[in-house]
C-alpha cells in the first residue's frame, strides 16, 4: 500500500495548524511562514508568563477576568483567534494541496475534509462566546446598583399603595427598658456594660484594600426573599449577617429572626430613625410603600432592611446579598445537589411547594443526605415541625453546604447552567471591582470552622428592649471570640479540583 507523507497530505497539514497554528506550515516545509503564523501564540504565551511573574493568584486572575470590560475584550479576542486559526488551517491546507496530485474525487474529498475541520475548530470558539456572554449577563444582573426585579411577585393591593406616610409602624419614642440579657462569656449586670472576652488583634490591612476591608472585617447581610405566587410582594424571611475576618478567614453567621419587633431603624439621612413596631420581615414592604421616609430609590426596601440590621447590631453593613429562594432550587440542581448532615429527621405534612403548585408530605431522614434543589430548599424552609428558630439553624446549615459545594474548578463542566441559575437567584450591592478580593476572602473561609449564633428566645426576646439590643451589639462587636482557627484542612482548598 502506498503511504502518504504528512507533508504531502493537505488534511494532515490543516489538522496540525488547527491544533497548533503554524505547525501545518512547518509540515509543508515553510518554516518562516510557520513562525509568522505562530507569532500571536508566542505573544499570548509571553503575556501569560508576565502574569505568572507578577505572582498573581487564582483569585486575582479570575476576579480580573470577570469584569465587564474584560469579558467584552475576551469576546472580541475569541472572534479574532477564530479568524486567525481558520486562516492558518486554510493556508496550511492550500500550501500542500497546490503541490499534491490526485484526481477530482480526491480533491472533492479534500475540500469536504477541510470544511469539516473548519466547523470542528469553530465549535470551541462558539462555546467560549456563549459562556462569555452568559457570564457578562449574569454579572451585570447580580452586581447591580439598583434593586433587582421582584420576579414572581403580584401587584400590590390598592390599600397598601395608598397608605399615607404618617400611618404605619414607626415609633419615635425611646425603646422600653427590660431585664438584662445574660450571655455566656459576657458580663451583663444591672449597672454594667457588656464586656466580651478579648479578641485577637487582626493583622493590619493594607490601605489599598477595598473599603469594606479597612476595618479588618467584612459584614455581609444575606437575605432570603420568599416572593412567590401566594403573596403580592417580597418578604425577607431569611436574614443572616455574615462577619468574616479579612486576614484570617474566621467567620461567624448571626441569624436574625424575621419576627423581631422594635428593631431600630437607620437614623437620618439614611432612614427615619425611631424603631419599627411591626415584624422585621415586613419592613421591606413598608419601606417600599413609604418613599418619603426611606431613601434609596428603587432599592429603598433593601436599604431599609440593611439599615435596620446595621442599627440593631451596631456594626456597619458592608453589603447585601439577596437570594431568591425559588431560584435557589435551580442553582442547587445546577451544582448537582448538596450534601447535608441532618441531625434530626424532618417531617412536614403540609409543605407548600415554592412554585405555589400545591403541598407535599415532606420526609427527610436524619443522617448524611444528598438533597436536590427542591429538597434542599424544603429543608431550609419548612417550619411546621419545629419553629422559625429551628428553621433558622437549618438555613445556616444549607448556606454552609452551598459554600462547600462551590469550587470554581469543579464548576467548569456545568458553568453555563450555573451562570443561568445565578442570574435569577442572586443580587448584591457590592462592587464588581472588588470581586478579586471577595474571591480571595472566600477561599480563606473554612465552612467546617464557621461559628453560628442565633438571636432567638429565651435569651433574646422577640419584642426588643434596650437591654436586648445592647446584648446583641456586644456579641456582634466581637464576632470571632471562641471561633476556631480558619485554616483549611488538607484537600479542602477553595481552588482544588
Amino acid at each position: 500500500m502506498l503511504s502518504i507523507h504528512p507533508g504531502q497530505s493537505p488534511f494532515v497539514a490543516a489538522t496540525a495548524s488547527a491544533v497548533l497554528p503554524g505547525a501545518g506550515q512547518a509540515l509543508a516545509g515553510r518554516p518562516r511562514r510557520a513562525l509568522l503564523v505562530a507569532t500571536p501564540l508566542l505573544v499570548m504565551g509571553l503575556l501569560a508568563g508576565v502574569g505568572l511573574a507578577q505572582g498573581l493568584g487564582p483569585s486575582d486572575v479570575i476576579g480580573a477576568l470577570l469584569q465587564p470590560q474584560v469579558l467584552l475584550a475576551i469576546l472580541a479576542a475569541d472572534v479574532a483567534v477564530w479568524l486567525w486559526r481558520s486562516a492558518a488551517i486554510v493556508d496550511a491546507w492550500w500550501l500542500v494541496r497546490r503541490r499534491s496530485g490526485g484526481g477530482r474525487v480526491r480533491r472533492s474529498l479534500g475540500i469536504v475534509g477541510l470544511v469539516a475541520l473548519l466547523i470542528a475548530s469553530t465549535a470551541p470558539h462558539v462555546v467560549l462566546g456563549l459562556v462569555d456572554s452568559e457570564a457578562l449577563d449574569t454579572l451585570t444582573a447580580v452586581f447591580a446598583p439598583g434593586a433587582p426585579e421582584d420576579e414572581g411577585a403580584l401587584a400590590p393591593p390598592p390599600s397598601m399603595t395608598a397608605l399615607p406616610p404618617d400611618e404605619g409602624s414607626i415609633d419615635y419614642s425611646p425603646l422600653p427598658s427590660g431585664p438584662p440579657v445574660v450571655l455566656p462569656g459576657l458580663d451583663v449586670g444591672p449597672e454594667s456594660t457588656p464586656t466580651p472576652s478579648p479578641s485577637p488583634t487582626p493583622t493590619k490591612v493594607p490601605s489599598s484594600a477595598p473599603a469594606w476591608a479597612r476595618d479588618g472585617r467584612l459584614n455581609l447581610l444575606i437575605v432570603g426573599s420568599d416572593a412567590g405566587p401566594d403573596r403580592w410582594s417580597l418578604r425577607t424571611d431569611t436574614m443572616i449577617l455574615a462577619s468574616v475576618e479579612t486576614t484570617t478567614g474566621r467567620a461567624t453567621l448571626f441569624g436574625i429572626p424575621r419576627n423581631l419587633i422594635n428593631v431600630p431603624l437607620a437614623p437620618p439621612p439614611n432612614g427615619p430613625g425611631g424603631h419599627y413596631t411591626g415584624l422585621l420581615n415586613s419592613l421591606y414592604v413598608y419601606a417600599v410603600a413609604h418613599p418619603s421616609l426611606f431613601p434609596g430609590g428603587d432599592a429603598r426596601g433593601f436599604r431599609a432592611v440593611e439599615g435596620a440590621v446595621a442599627a440593631l447590631t451596631g456594626v456597619r453593613v458592608d453589603g447585601m446579598v439577596l437570594v431568591n429562594l425559588a431560584g435557589f432550587v435551580r442553582l442547587v440542581n445546577a451544582l448537582g445537589g448538596l450534601d447535608i448532615t441532618v441531625p434530626k429527621a424532618l417531617h412536614d405534612d403540609n409543605y407548600p411547594l415554592e412554585d405555589g403548585s400545591g403541598w407535599i408530605v415532606l420526609d427527610i431522614p436524619a443522617g448524611h443526605q444528598h438533597l436536590d434543589g427542591r429538597m434542599a430548599l424544603a429543608y431550609a424552609r419548612s417550619r411546621h415541625q419545629d419553629s422559625d428558630y429551628g428553621r433558622m439553624a437549618r438555613q445556616q446549615a444549607v448556606l454552609l453546604a452551598l459554600r462547600r459545594e462551590v469550587k470554581p474548578c469543579a464548576l467548569v463542566p456545568r458553568i453555563n447552567a450555573v451562570l443561568k441559575a445565578i442570574k435569577g437567584t442572586f443580587w448584591t450591592d457590592l462592587s464588581l471591582k472588588d470581586l478579586p478580593a471577595l474571591l480571595s476572602l472566600a477561599a480563606r473561609v473554612n465552612p467546617a470552622s464557621v461559628r453560628t449564633v442565633l438571636f432567638v428566645p429565651p435569651r433574646y426576646p422577640e419584642v426588643l428592649t434596650s437591654a436586648a439590643i445592647a446584648a446583641i451589639r456586644a456579641v456582634v462587636a466581637h464576632p470571632f471570640v471562641g471561633a476556631p482557627p480558619a485554616k483549611l484542612p488538607a484537600g479542602a482548598d477553595f481552588w482544588s479540583c
